[in-house]
């Protein structure tokens, strides 16, 4: 079978893939899911679908391109939103299929997750620890490991995006979502099914972020990464059904508070897997320990100026008005 782009033999590239890189085209965006109020409940599923799966194509070619560690988050969340939009249709359109789609998509997430994690490490370094200790021997030593790290992350983000699994991957699935191979409810095929579902599904989820977010400044690292999950699942829910409706001004505001929160539990959470990242840098290399001490500390102040962000976060959460009723 074809892969869909041919792996890297090495993290390093000649002078003439360099000078290509410059002219990269910048990583691609989920493009908006245009929906009708007539459309039936299936008819929007496999929109949906098809949109995740076209959004995760049209950034393989740039892994290779100096647009790469976006590119790579923008295929994490062209898979997020799959896994998104198959759980949420779950009790209404579902079958083996979209699950084993499902759990393809969390496979090749993760090898993603590893080389974006890296990355994201890399920028939250070069913030403040770098200035604050970047002629220190320790800290050189530390960013040569984690460079060392990024690409062997990068080689398995390489061998896994060009796989003949993740190739069967997108075809199944296109296959799919094309034949409908999947079971559905009797309303699914209703005209106009789609946005009675919406309004049902995003006050489901909204009821849920609510109950999560409860006491968000006094909520373990592990809870409020689960807050955050509920954040995403939330906005991607808005982002699939906001055509539906007609206040589309209600709607981006709606989707701006909640990126805007994500954005902020985001850095925190980066902050706790910053650690586990330390910790293998610590196995493998000694002469980073004092770096590695030192943005420990500093990470760790900077998470405890989070409760103020957490309750203001909540307030807003409050806030929010429903855009869909």
């Amino acid at each position: 079978m074809e892969r869909l782009t041919e792996p890297a033999n090495t993290p390093a590239r000649d002078s003439a893939q360099q000078e290509s890189d410059v002219n990269a085209p910048a990583a691609i965006k989920a493009k908006p899911v245009e929906l009708s109020e007539n459309d039936t409940l299936e008819d929007a599923a496999a929109a949906i679908f098809s949109g995740s799966v076209e959004h995760f194509l049209a950034n393989v070619p740039l892994l290779q391109t100096s647009s790469a560690p976006e590119s790579v988050h923008q295929m994490r969340v062209a898979l997020r939103r799959l896994r998104a939009a198959t759980g949420l249709f779950r009790p209404v359109v579902a079958g083996p299929a979209l699950e084993t789609a499902g759990q393809r998509a969390k496979a090749l997430a993760a090898v993603l997750g590893a080389a974006r994690d890296w990355d994201v490490f890399g920028i939250a370094l070069s913030a403040g620890p770098r200035e604050a200790m970047g002629d220190d021997p320790s800290f050189h030593a530390l960013t040569d490991a984690l460079e060392a790290f990024r690409e062997s992350a990068y080689r398995a983000a390489h061998d896994a995006v060009s796989s003949g699994e993740t190739s069967r991957f997108v075809g199944d699935l296109r296959l799919t979502i094309e034949r409908r191979d999947w079971e559905e409810a009797p309303e699914a095929r209703a005209p106009g099914s789609a946005r009675a579902f919406a309004a049902q599904a995003l006050t489901r989820l909204r009821k849920r972020l609510l109950k999560k977010s409860k006491d968000l400044a006094t909520l373990s690292a592990e809870e409020r990464h689960k807050v955050r999950i509920a954040l995403k699942k939330a906005r991607y829910g808005a982002e699939f059904f906001e055509s539906l409706f007609d206040d589309r001004k209600d709607a981006r505001a709606y989707l701006h508070a909640l990126g805007d929160m994500q954005d902020q539990l985001g850095v925190f959470n980066d902050m706790e897997v910053a650690y586990g990242l330390l910790d293998q840098i610590d196995a493998q290399t000694p002469d980073a320990a004092r770096a590695s001490s030192f943005i420990r500390g500093w990470f760790a102040h900077a998470s405890s100026q989070g409760v103020a962000h957490a309750e203001k976060s909540e307030k807003r959460l409050k806030k929010l008005e429903p855009f869909w009723t």
